[in-house]
């Protein structure tokens, strides 16, 4: 699985790419928007992290 960070990176790397001046606008417009949902994804792997350690402190103050 993916990594928060390594989604940044990806999308860092597409973001780039789309704003090298050698993609036409269909393409670049198409590159920005895989950087934004890998941004998106990176967003979300952080949330379940925490929720999941949040959980697993919960889980352990029960027992």
């Amino acid at each position: 699985m993916l990594k928060p960070e390594e989604c940044r990176k990806l999308a860092d790397n597409y973001r780039a790419r789309a704003n090298d001046g050698l993609s036409a606008a269909r393409l670049a417009n198409v590159l920005l928007s895989v950087s934004n949902a890998y941004l998106a994804l990176a967003s979300q792997l952080d949330l379940l992290a925490s929720v999941e350690s949040q959980e697993s402190a919960r889980m352990k103050d029960r027992a």
